[in-house]
């Protein structure tokens, strides 16, 4: 017998352990990979914490009226702080003498200041006030009415 051919006990090496630069680009492919998803998952994370808080959200507002009995309508107008443009307006009206006077006025906004321009028409004459609110401070912000 000769010994220039390998014997039957000992195992062949396998492909990849022969190829050393196959093994090399499958650890470099699987690394980019990662660091894909890395990035990946910073930008969503990154993008969730400027996206959201900017997202509008219901806002818990009430408007507390002073003597509700002869009040027979509030409009209620929220603009940027300094425009006059309105984003977004509540118009509620009631018989004289069944106004509440705590008043619900929930608004869909983002957290932030904005200025509220609110006119409350009573059955002798209408008030008008403007007023700066941030909201997101607070569970509830409540905007008291004379």
């Amino acid at each position: 017998m000769s010994d220039e051919g390998a014997s039957p006990d000992e195992p062949e090496p396998s492909p990849t352990e022969t190829t050393t630069p196959e093994k090399w680009w499958k650890d470099r492919a699987k690394l980019a990979r990662l660091v894909a998803l890395a990035g990946v998952l910073a930008v969503v994370l990154t993008g969730k914490s400027l996206v959201l808080p900017n997202l509008p959200s219901e806002q818990a507002v009430e408007m507390r009226l002073e003597s509700p009995q002869d009040v027979i309508g509030l409009d209620i107008r929220w603009s940027a702080p300094g425009s006059d443009e309105d984003i977004t307006t509540t118009s509620l009206r009631f018989s004289p003498g069944q106004a509440p006077s705590l008043v619900p006025a929930a608004v869909r906004l983002p957290d932030g200041a904005y200025d509220v321009a609110i006119t409350v028409e009573r059955v002798s004459r209408v008030d008008s006030t403007r007023r700066r609110i941030t909201l997101g401070d607070a569970s509830r912000v409540t905007i008291p009415l004379r």
